[in-house]
C-alpha cells in the first residue's frame, strides 16, 4: 500500500514526482527515486527470525556493513543488480546513475572497537537528503555529524542496544534536524534479536507527533514535508 502525501505533478514530465520509501522489516528498505529501485540492508529469511524473503528486483543494493543474517544478504533479491558495500566506499562517495551515495564510518557500540565498525549511508535525490543510520551505536562526533546535518529524512534504529541507546536519540535527532523520522530495527514478532519494541523509542520523544498510516510505504516530496519533526511508523511488509 502507498500512502501519498499531497499530490504534486511534475510540469515537465506530467506525472507524479516523489520518493517512495517502503519498509520490508528490520533494517531493510526499498527506496524508489529518480527512476531507480534501491534496497538497503537486506536480511536473510527465515534466519532473521521470521521476516519473509524480499524477493523483488533492484537496480542497486546498498549494504551498510557485513552481517549476512540481518544486513547484507543478497541471495533473496532478484538479479541483476549492482551492489555498494559502504565499508569499502571511497571518502568522496560513489555515484550510481545520477545519485551520489556517501558513507560515514561509525561503530555499533560506544566502545568504538574496530570489529564493530559499521556505516551511516546517505544520499540526495528529488530534493531530499535521506540518512540511513544503520547499526549506529553511539553519539556522533562533530566530524561524523557534519555530512548528515540538515537531512530531511532519517531512518533510525529504534530498538536500543546493541544499536544507539534511547537517551542518545533525542539529542542526535536535534543535531541532524530532520522533518521525517522513520523507525526501524526494533522488536516485532518477526525478529529474533533481544531488542526493544517501538513504544520504548517513542517514550524518549514524547513531544514528537507520531503518524501511523497503517501501510508499509510512504511517498515524500519536499513541498509536502511536515512543518515540524514527525515520526512516521510504517508497517513491515514482509
Amino acid at each position: 500500500m502507498i500512502v501519498p502525501l499531497a499530490g504534486f505533478v511534475d510540469p515537465i514530465l506530467g506525472k507524479s514526482a516523489g520518493m517512495r520509501i517502503t519498509w520490508y522489516g528490520h533494517a531493510a528498505f526499498l527506496i524508489e527515486t529518480a527512476g531507480l529501485r534501491i534496497i538497503l540492508d537486506p536480511y536473510r529469511s527465515p534466519d532473521s527470525g521470521g521476516y519473509e524473503p524480499i524477493a523483488e528486483p533492484a537496480d542497486l543494493v546498498i549494504v551498510s556493513h557485513e552481517n549476512d543474517r540481518y544486513h547484507s544478504h543478497l541471495g533473496q533479491i532478484i538479479p541483476p543488480f549492482e551492489v555498494m558495500r559502504a565499508l569499502e566506499m571511497e571518502p568522496g562517495g560513489r555515484g550510481f546513475k545520477g545519485i551520489e551515495v556517501h558513507a560515514v564510518r561509525v561503530f555499533e557500540t560506544p566502545a568504538r572497537l574496530s570489529e564493530d565498525e559499521v556505516t551511516i549511508v546517505h544520499f540526495r535525490a528529488e530534493g531530499l537528503h535521506v540518512v540511513f543510520l544503520g547499526d549506529l551505536g553511539h553519539a556522533l562526533e562533530p566530524a561524523e555529524l557534519e555530512p548528515i546535518a540538515g537531512a530531511e529524512v532519517v531512518l533510525v534504529p529504534a530498538g536500543g542496544p546493541p544499536t544507539i541507546d534511547f537517551p542518545l536519540i533525542p539529542p542526535l535527532l536535534d543535531a541532524i534536524g530532520p522533518r521525517v523520522v522513520i523507525p526501524m530495527h526494533y522488536k516485532t514478532p518477526r525478529i529474533d534479536l533481544a531488542i526493544q519494541p517501538l513504544e520504548r523509542f517513542l517514550e524518549f520523544l514524547p513531544n514528537d507527533p507520531v503518524e501511523r498510516p497503517g501501510a508499509s510505504t510512504i511517498e515524500l516530496r519536499p513541498a509536502d514535508l511536515p512543518a515540524r519533526r514527525t515520526i512516521i511508523s510504517l508497517e513491515h511488509c514482509r
